[in-house]
């Protein structure tokens, strides 16, 4: 408390005290009237004690005007006082009322400055923040920079082998084609000399035969040639036969081919150990050639015409349900990822698995698999997931071991996980007996599907139509869904089989489905997310965060 302060308070007590103080005569006392004199107890007792009372009323008279003079002069210095005291009260009061002013203005100041102060710290606190905001963003970028810089590397890497590949596969095309044509041209050389042969053949029995009574020697050959005519008709019945499954392809006929021509170098052989014998008839064999040319053009035009129909038969071949569900079933791969992030009690990490059935698809020499994002490490509803550390690998019965999950990319649906395999299906498909799917090359051939809900186990049919306005989804019809194993509607992660047995898609909603076609052109630019020991934290959950924001952007009916 300040000096001047106390002062005022001190002033303002004895004034309250003053006031507060009695001057009244008390109700008992005598009073003196005019020419009357106060004479006291004392007084009269002095009186009867024999003392002169003229001297003892002159002292009291002296002393009660002693009385009255020190009253009037302590009454007008306690009045003096009083004003002296009133106006320093006055003064007093106005100090305070100033020093009030000024304490409030002083108030009004601190309050102004307690407010700058604040939002001052406020401005600090932000500029702070935002000072860590732009190091963690220069942290991240020199990371993103580090990081794609690795991935340029890798990409490069990457490009070189499958530059590699490429001409390895394009070198081993052309010579499979050319294999493929030479055995073509084998296969119709041999046709024709079959059918010579057979041609020459019947004919040239007919002519032994008639040759047989004039001699004994010709008989023994024309036997052995019986023979061998008879082992060339079943084989060129076999031949018959392979024309009518030409269209599967050269593989099982290249088989025959080689018999056939076995068959074929061993009748010439025979043919020519008896030229000799049946010199005799060669003019009459002369014109085989030109029928044998005939009969070629005929059985390439049949096998052509079989195997076009062929094709067109298999291409509209449909299975049945529990075919495709059989097909399906086993040889569907498991995928499961362990994860840590931060989802536990008030952010702290916190580790989980997910696990989920798949197919393993392929394009070419490109293995890889197709999952929908739902309750996986990456999911985007109903909220993404804040990931520290992600690994997975791919299981199955059927393979001598786990395929390691090294990457993973998303498509234009952000839902839609695709994951490469790094193996060549024909190297999968050599070391385990997994049947490998494709798309369909004409997926609306038929207007039903097959729907498979591999958490459940449970599969059924109905039609399907491609989106007006957006071909990347075909729609599901639910009304006309027909039940085998249970009634059930179709939901998210649920996969979509045409009639052939080929992956037409995966369910988003209950309603559409991703349609799987075009694939390398769908890919999320910039979507390719590496795991185990490459993963990165913050690249991936920025990059899950932007997914976000993709997927509320697709139309109201995908979401």
């Amino acid at each position: 408390m300040s000096r001047s302060l106390l002062l005022v308070v001190c002033d303002f007590l004895l004034l309250s005290i003053l006031a507060l103080a009695r001057f009244d005569v008390p109700e008992d006392a005598i009073i003196a009237k005019d020419s009357q004199k106060v004479v006291s107890k004392e007084v009269i007792e002095r009186i009867s004690d024999g003392e002169n009372y003229d001297d003892v009323v002159a002292e009291l008279e002296a002393t009660n005007e002693t009385l009255l003079e020190n009253l009037s002069s302590d009454k007008d210095a306690l009045v003096a006082e009083k004003e002296e005291l009133e106006a320093q009260i006055l003064e007093r009061q106005k100090e305070l009322a100033d020093k009030e002013k000024e304490i409030a203005s002083r108030d009004q100041v601190i309050a102004g400055n307690e407010e700058a102060i604040a939002r001052a710290q406020e401005e600090a606190s932000e500029l702070a923040k935002q000072r860590e905001e732009i190091a963690k963003k220069r942290e991240e970028l020199l990371q993103s920079n580090a990081a794609s810089k690795k991935e340029l590397e890798l990409l490069a890497k990457n490009l070189e082998e499958a530059k590699k590949k490429q001409d390895e596969l394009a070198a081993l095309k052309a010579s499979k084609e050319k294999e493929a044509e030479s055995a073509k041209i084998e296969l119709a050389a041999t046709i024709e000399k079959a059918k010579a042969g057979e041609k020459a053949a019947e004919e040239a029995k007919a002519l032994l035969m008639e040759e047989k009574k004039r001699s004994d020697a010709l008989v023994a050959s024309t036997t052995k040639i019986d023979q061998k005519i008879d082992s060339l008709n079943q084989g060129l019945a076999g031949v018959g036969q392979d024309l009518k499954v030409v269209g599967e392809g050269l593989a099982g006929v290249g088989d025959k081919i080689s018999t056939v021509t076995k068959e074929v170098s061993s009748v010439k052989e025979d043919v020519s150990g008896v030229k000799a014998t049946v010199a005799e008839v060669s003019e009459e064999v002369s014109g085989v050639g030109s029928k044998v040319e005939t009969i070629k053009k005929e059985v390439e035009q049949t096998a052509a015409v079989q195997k076009e129909n062929f094709e067109k038969l298999n291409e509209r071949q449909k299975q049945s349900l529990n075919e495709i569900y059989t097909k399906y079933d086993n040889n569907k791969v498991n995928l499961s990822f362990e994860f840590l992030h931060k989802g536990g009690f008030l952010g702290a990490e916190r580790k989980e698995k997910f696990s989920m059935d798949s197919i393993i698809l392929a394009d070419g020499s490109f293995a890889y698999t197709l999952i929908h994002s739902k309750e996986s490490p990456f999911r985007l509803q109903p909220r993404s997931r804040s990931l520290l550390t992600v690994k997975g690998q791919i299981t199955s019965a059927k393979l001598d071991k786990p395929i390691e999950i090294r990457e993973i990319a998303f498509m234009d649906d952000p839902r839609i996980i695709i994951i490469p395999l790094y193996i060549n299906p024909k190297d999968l498909a050599k070391n385990s007996d997994i049947e490998i799917f494709s798309a369909p090359k004409n997926p609306y051939l038929f207007s039903e599907a097959v729907i498979i809900d591999s958490k459940e186990r449970r599969f059924g049919q109905t039609n399907f139509t491609r989106d007006e306005k957006d071909s990347r989804y075909i729609k599901v019809e639910h009304e006309s869904f027909a039940f085998l194993t249970g009634k059930f509607d179709p939901a998210k992660s649920d996969l979509v089989f045409s009639q052939k047995g080929e992956l037409l898609g995966i369910m988003v909603n209950n309603n559409y489905a991703f349609h799987v076609k075009n694939l390398g052109a769908r890919l999320h630019s910039g979507s390719r997310t590496l795991l185990g020991s490459s993963f990165e934290p913050a690249k991936t959950n920025n990059l899950l965060a932007s997914l976000v924001k993709n997927l509320y952007g697709l139309s109201k009916k995908f979401q």
